[in-house]
C-alpha cells in the first residue's frame, strides 16, 4: 500500500511502510523462538511491470517471471498480479492425473523448527475471476523434506466452482512416502468451509483433527430420506456420505448446504441447522460462519504458525481479523531429511491436462506481504 508513517506509542517503535523493510524484533520476544523472516513488503518502490524479486524468488519451473505483474490502482496504491495460465509452471511427471500449473512467488527456505511465525497479507480476486471445480491454492506453508511428497502444514484451497474453503493440511507423516489413507488419518489437520451464496457467508462443513476421521458439522439422518419430499433440484446434488459414515449425508446444491432431514423425514430447521455448525472439538476451532469477500474486493489473512514436534505446537487463520482457524497441537512429526520451510503465495491449481481440458487464465492481487515474530507487531503493520 502506500508509503505511510504510523506510530505506536505502546509498542515503542514506528512503523514506515517502505518497501521490502526489515522488521526489527520487539524485545519481548524471546529471541530463542523468534521466526527466521522479519520484513515488510508493499510494492510501492517497485516500477509498473514485471516484480524485481530481491530477496523474494520464485517456484519456477519454465516460465520465469511471467505470471509476476506490479500494478497500479487509481489512487496510486501498487500491487502484485499473479496469473497462472494452461500449461504454466507443471510438473516434470508423466502422470497425466497428477498434472499442476503454478505461479508461486516465495521466501528463502529457512528452518523454523521450534520457530513462531506471523505471517499476513492482503488478497483480492478479481472481478472477473473464474473459479474452477478443481483445487486451486493461494497460501502454502511448506516444511520442506528431501525428497517431499506430502502437503504442506497449511494451505489455503478453494474447490468446487469457489464453493468450499479448505484450510490445514499435514502436520507430519513419512515425507518421501506419497499421500495414503493410513498416515492422512494419523497427521492431517483440516477445515471445509461451504458457502451459502444468498447469505454471503462462509460455514463449516467439516473438521478433522490427528489421529481421527473427519468430523462433520452438517449432517443429518438419512434413515428416511428416501421417504421425504425432496426438493427437484436438490435431489440431483444428493451427495451419500455411506461409505464415511452410514447413519449421515448432506443434501447440496452445487456443495453448498441447503436443507437437512431429520429421522421423521421432514426438514430441519433453518435455525437448528446453525446449531449443528458448532465445533465442539477441544483442539481444532473454527469460526461457526464468516463473511464472504466479493470478487473485486480486498480480503486480510494473518496467520500464526509455531513448528513443534510438541503439544505447544499451533496454527491459527484470521481472515479480516475473524479467526477461521484455531489449532493447537503437534505440528511437526515428521520422518526424512529436514531442508527448511518456505511461505508461498499465489496461484497452485490442478491443471486441466488430467481431464483434457484447458482451464481459464487466473489472476490474484497480493499487497503488503508481512513476516514478523508477533502478531502484535503484524497487527501493526497490517492494520
Amino acid at each position: 500500500m502506500k508509503k505511510i508513517i504510523l506510530i505506536f506509542l505502546f509498542l515503542s517503535f514506528s512503523i514506515t511502510a517502505y518497501s521490502w523493510e526489515k522488521v526489527p524484533v520487539q524485545d519481548y520476544v524471546d529471541k530463542k523462538t523468534k521466526s527466521p523472516w522479519n520484513f515488510f513488503e508493499n510494492f510501492e518502490d517497485q516500477k509498473k511491470g514485471k516484480l524485481k524479486l530481491r530477496k523474494l524468488s520464485i517456484n519456477d519451473k519454465g516460465v520465469g517471471l511471467k505470471p509476476f505483474l506490479i500494478k497500479e490502482e487509481n489512487d496510486g496504491n501498487k500491487f502484485l498480479e499473479v496469473t497462472v495460465k494452461h500449461r504454466w509452471n507443471t510438473d516434470k511427471t508423466k502422470n497425466k492425473k497428477s498434472q499442476t500449473e503454478r505461479a508461486e512467488f516465495q521466501t528463502k527456505q529457512k528452518r523454523t523448527l521450534k520457530k513462531t511465525v506471523w505471517i499476513g497479507f492482503n488478497m483480492r480476486l478479481p472481478e472477473n475471476f473464474m473459479h474452477l471445480k478443481d483445487r486451486v491454492l493461494f497460501f502454502q506453508y511448506k516444511n520442506q523434506f528431501d525428497p517431499m511428497q506430502k502437503s504442506p502444514l497449511l494451505g489455503l484451497r478453494f474447490y468446487d466452482y469457489g464453493k468450499r474453503l479448505s484450510i490445514g493440511g499435514n502436520t507430519g507423516g513419512i515425507a518421501a512416502k506419497s499421500w495414503n489413507n493410513k498416515e492422512n488419518k494419523i497427521h492431517d489437520v483440516k477445515i471445509n468451509y461451504s458457502k451459502i451464496d444468498k447469505d454471503n457467508k462462509w460455514v463449516m462443513n467439516n473438521f478433522k483433527t490427528r489421529n481421527s476421521e473427519y468430523k462433520s458439522t452438517l449432517v443429518c439422518s438419512i434413515q428416511k430420506v428416501k421417504t421425504a419430499k425432496i426438493p427437484d433440484y436438490c435431489k440431483d446434488e444428493m451427495m451419500d456420505y455411506n461409505k464415511i459414515n452410514p447413519n449421515f449425508s448432506i443434501c447440496y446444491d452445487v456443495y453448498t448446504p441447503l436443507w437437512c432431514y431429520g429421522d421423521d423425514g421432514k426438514l430441519i430447521s433453518k435455525s437448528k441447522m446453525q446449531e449443528l455448525l458448532i465445533d465442539k472439538s477441544t483442539i481444532l476451532k473454527g469460526a461457526k460462519n464468516f463473511k464472504s469477500t466479493n470478487l473485486g474486493e480486498w480480503s486480510t489473512y494473518k496467520i500464526g504458525i509455531r513448528n513443534s514436534k510438541k503439544e505447544d505446537g499451533f496454527v491459527k487463520v484470521y481472515k479480516d481479523d475473524k479467526l477461521i482457524f484455531d489449532y493447537k497441537g503437534v505440528t511437526f512429526n515428521w520422518k526424512g531429511k529436514y531442508t527448511g520451510t518456505y511461505i508461498r503465495i499465489g496461484v497452485y491449481r490442478d491443471s486441466g491436462i488430467r481431464t483434457d481440458e484447458k482451464f481459464p487464465d487466473q489472476s490474484i492481487h497480493f499487497d503488503n506481504l508481512t513476516v514478523v515474530s508477533d502478531k502484535k507487531t503484524l497487527d501493526k503493520y497490517l492494520n
